[in-house]
C-alpha cells in the first residue's frame, strides 16, 4: 500500500479519517515489537484436521499455543497506546484496559476472550476496543504462521468459506483481474490470512445458485463491488482492481460499504473488528445485478 494510495482515500472519504488516524497509531504501537513468537507446525501434523475443515488454530493435533505470547504482546501494546494521542476517548479507554491487565492471568483471559467472540470480562473497557487490540496482538504473534502455512491454502487443500487459519467468516475478497477465470481470494478481517475460493459461490452459506447471487456497487469507487446472497442474506466487500490490495482488503477502508450493505437489507456475517458508522445512502448507490 502506498502512502498516496491512503491519502487519496482518505481525501476522497474524509470520514474515515480518525479511523485511519487511530489504526496508524495502533499499527506503530504494536510494530515496536518484532513479529513472532509462535512456531509453525509441520503440515503433517495438521494434514487430517485440514481435511476435515478444523481451522488450523483449532486444531488440538497442530498444537498452535499462542496465547502467551499474544497476552504479553497485548500487555505492552495496550501500556503504549495508554500514553498515545489516541482520537475521541480512546486514550481513557485504553488507560482503563491497561489498568485492568496487570497480570498474566488477566491478559491471558482478554486474549482467550477477544479471539474467541466471548464474552469480554473487563468491567470498565469497552469489550470492541478490547477485541481489536487483542486480534492486533495475537495478529502480530501469528504472522510467522499465517506466512509459513500459505501453501496450505490452495482452493485444493481448503477452498472453504472460513478462514483456514482461525476459522472467522470473511470481510473482504478479492478477484483477480486479467486472467479468463479471475482466481478469486478471501481475507480474514481478524487474523489477516488470506486464502483461495472458488469464483462463483457465497462463503458463507455455500450457495452456487448465480440467479440467487448478485453485488452492489458505489458510483465513483472504482474496483470496489459488494457481493451479495438473497440465500443468506450475507455480503462481501470484494476488491476487483489491481494494486493497493492492502488498502482495500484491510476492513477499516471500505466501511461506507457495510453501511451501503446494511441499508439494502443485507448483513454482516464476516468477522469484522470495526463498528459501522452510520452515513445516509447516497443517489449513486445502486444495485446491479452479475
Amino acid at each position: 500500500m502506498t502512502g498516496s494510495a491512503l491519502q487519496d482515500w482518505i481525501a476522497a472519504h474524509p470520514w474515515l479519517e480518525p479511523v485511519a488516524r487511530f489504526q496508524r497509531i495502533v499499527d506503530d504501537a504494536a510494530a515496536q515489537d518484532p513479529p513472532g513468537g509462535v512456531e509453525a507446525p509441520e503440515h503433517a501434523a495438521y494434514a487430517e484436521d485440514q481435511a476435515a475443515g478444523v481451522p488450523l488454530l483449532q486444531s488440538r493435533a497442530a498444537r498452535v499455543d499462542f496465547s502467551a505470547a499474544a497476552a504479553d504482546a497485548l500487555g505492552r501494546l495496550v501500556d503504549r497506546l495508554a500514553g498515545a494521542p489516541l482520537p475521541g476517548g480512546m486514550s481513557m479507554a485504553c488507560r482503563s484496559i491497561a489498568d485492568e491487565l496487570r497480570g498474566p492471568e488477566e491478559r491471558i483471559r482478554a486474549i482467550a476472550s477477544a479471539t474467541s467472540g466471548g464474552p469480554v470480562d473487563l468491567p470498565s473497557a469497552p469489550p470492541g476496543l478490547v477485541r481489536f487490540l487483542g486480534w492486533t496482538a495475537a495478529r502480530h504473534v501469528l504472522e510467522p504462521v499465517v506466512r509459513a502455512s500459505a501453501p496450505w491454502r490452495d482452493e485444493e487443500r481448503w477452498g472453504r468459506g472460513h478462514c483456514p487459519t482461525c476459522g472467522a467468516f470473511p470481510t473482504c475478497g478479492r478477484l483477480v483481474p486479467g486472467e479468463a477465470s479471475r482466481a478469486r481470494f478471501l481475507a480474514c478481517g481478524c487474523c489477516g490470512t488470506r486464502w483461495s475460493f472458488r469464483r462463483i459461490g457465497c462463503p458463507f452459506c455455500g450457495n452456487e445458485e448465480q440467479e440467487r447471487l448478485g453485488f452492489l456497487e458505489v458510483e465513483g469507487d472504482v474496483g470496489l463491488r459488494i457481493d451479495v446472497c438473497d440465500a443468506c442474506g450475507g455480503y462481501l466487500k470484494t476488491y476487483t482492481g489491481e494494486g493497493d490490495e492492502e488498502l482495500f482488503l484491510a476492513d477499516w477502508p471500505t466501511l461506507h460499504l457495510d453501511v451501503l450493505a446494511k441499508g439494502r437489507g443485507f448483513r454482516r456475517v464476516g468477522a469484522s473488528l470495526y463498528e459501522l458508522p452510520e452515513r445516509e445512502l447516497t443517489k449513486d448507490e445502486r444495485r446491479t445485478e452479475p
